[in-house]
């Protein structure tokens, strides 16, 4: 029989062995931080939890928590909890009023259908609650009062329609605030004096008012895309003077009023840093529509129905950086549209139907700031010499997929700080010296898919600075093709993309002439037709 001192030993051994068992559980991840996994109910949760333990996240596999209502008071020491991965949770009456210091709540993914007043502390310490991507239908005045300190609620991927009138009204920390990708037909969410970010996106809003968030003094950011809107009514800054961004993409509106940027007062510049009105359909840009938005610095208009655009239209837009301009109908530049956007860094006008540039379309002072023009995807049959006169300090052009013959020299010259140049895809037969030296810094080049049969002969210091090239699917003579690759090879060129055709033997990279040496009289290329017997192959 055992002693009694070797049975209380024993007593203590399984003691220790169940309990390093139960701490297992739960795995140290940081300081404070720990990760529990397959946790039933906060009882369970509530057994493993230490003193020093701040921020819990509960990772279950293969259960669910079901809560009880059983007061839980070691759970009042946890800062953070994170049950986005618990598998779902099932709230009973107490719910989270045990978590009395808790200031960061992720409650995503739980499946939760509503959340009660009832079941949060009164006047919560909360300062994040996340309940993203549940079931939620409603959002109540009475739940959010009871979290006075909030300045983070995120409701977004829920069935919400309902948002009771003024329910955040009490939170006067609240800055940000998500309702992305709900049922919402009217914007009900009455006033709240701090609130900064509001994002209201992918609901079914069709009907809409400014006066609506007129409760909403010291909003910076709204996110009001993928709705239904048609119309937007006037002088959005009487109602939000401190907004910064406006995103209204991914809707059906189809004109731009300039009356839309009325307010707040004819004294005071609005503040607008960003609008984007893409994925829309807009077909003209009036005179002078954004004239007020001195403070702009990032425009987004494409894939809109775009067929016009006046001389004025982007007049008074000072500080404007990026002008997206993409996937729309624009067949005509008018002269100096661009002329007065000074601080303008990239514009981006692919894919239109742009068949000419003219030689005054960016007037006639320098764009100093202007680095980056995308033109491919157009109709471009005819660049003017001095299309690119202003724009010296050009680093990417962007020619790809027009219809090009040829380039004018007098057009690349000023260009002399280009890096990048596409001219894939277009029905460039030539290519000649004096255009190349132009291109000193040149270090990427897309020249592919065009009908170059040879380039001039490749020597110091032409394409010095070259480290990319893309060349197949030219007919080039092969001796041509020999020289211009052995000259890639020496300088360390890089010129094989592994997912052409064209480098796996599936397509011919040139084409076998009478010549022995390259011929470079484009007379002599087209008369021996060596592009018509490329192309027949």
């Amino acid at each position: 029989m055992l002693s009694r001192r070797a049975l209380i030993l024993a007593l203590l051994f399984v003691f220790c062995e169940i309990h390093a068992k139960d701490v297992q559980e739960c795995e140290h991840v940081a300081h404070q931080n720990y990760v529990c996994r397959e946790i039933e109910n906060f009882e369970q949760l509530c057994h493993y939890i230490q003193a020093d333990w701040q921020n819990i996240k509960v990772i279950n596999e293969h259960t669910a928590i079901e809560n009880d209502d059983e007061p839980l008071p070691k759970l009042s020491t946890l800062r953070q909890l994170d049950l986005s991965q618990s598998g779902g949770l099932t709230l009973g009456r107490r719910g989270f009023s045990d978590f009395t210091s808790l200031q960061r709540l992720n409650l995503s993914h739980c499946q939760l259908e509503e959340l009660q007043a009832k079941q949060f502390d009164n006047n919560a310490a909360l300062i994040s609650l996340d309940v993203s991507h549940n079931d939620l239908l409603r959002v109540e005045r009475d739940l959010l009062r009871q979290m006075p300190n909030l300045v983070h609620a995120n409701f977004s991927n829920n069935l919400i329609a309902n948002v009771e009138m003024d329910a955040f009204k009490d939170l006067k920390y609240l800055e940000f605030l998500d309702l992305t990708t709900n049922e919402q037909e009217n914007i009900t969410l009455g006033s709240n004096a701090n609130l900064r970010y509001l994002s209201i996106s992918n609901n079914n809003i069709k009907n809409f008012k400014w006066c609506r968030l007129r409760g909403l003094p010291q909003l910076q950011e709204l996110h009001l895309h993928s709705n239904w809107l048609e119309v937007l009514d006037a002088s959005i800054f009487n109602v939000l003077p401190q907004l910064r961004v406006l995103n209204v993409s991914n809707n059906n509106i189809y004109e731009i009023q300039r009356n839309l940027f009325g307010g707040p007062g004819p004294d005071r510049t609005p503040l607008l840093r960003l609008l984007d009105y893409s994925s829309n359909n807009v077909k003209v840009l009036d005179n002078q529509v954004f004239s007020r938005l001195q403070q702009l610095e990032t425009l987004n208009l494409w894939f809109n129905q775009i067929s016009m655009i006046s001389p004025t239209a982007f007049r008074g837009l000072v500080n404007l950086q990026s002008l997206q301009l993409q996937g729309n109908k624009i067949c005509v530049l008018p002269d100096e549209v661009f002329a007065n956007l000074t601080a303008l860094q990239l514009l981006d006008l692919s894919k239109n139907n742009i068949r000419q540039l003219g030689a005054n379309v960016f007037g006639s002072w320098v764009l100093r700031k202007l680095s980056y023009l995308d033109l491919s995807n157009n109709h471009i049959e005819e660049l003017h010499p001095l299309a690119l006169s202003s724009l010296p300090f050009l680093q990417q052009l962007r020619l790809r997929r027009n219809k090009l013959i040829s380039l004018d020299i007098r057009m690349i010259a000023p260009l002399r700080r280009l890096r990048v140049l596409t001219l894939s895809e277009n029905h460039l037969m030539e290519l000649d010296q004096d255009l190349l030296t132009c291109l000193d810094k040149l270090t990427e080049l897309e020249i592919h898919n065009n009908r170059l049969t040879f380039l001039p002969a490749l020597e110091e210091p032409l394409l010095s600075q070259l480290r990319r090239i893309s060349i197949e699917g030219n007919p080039w003579q092969c001796p041509c093709l020999d020289e211009l690759t052995n000259w890639l090879h020496t300088n360390q060129v890089n010129y094989a993309r592994a997912a052409s055709g064209y480098f796996s033997g599936r397509k011919p990279l040139c084409i076998v002439t009478p010549m022995e040496h390259c011929v470079r009289d484009l007379q002599l290329v087209r008369a021996h037709g060596f592009v018509e017997s490329y192309e027949q192959i």
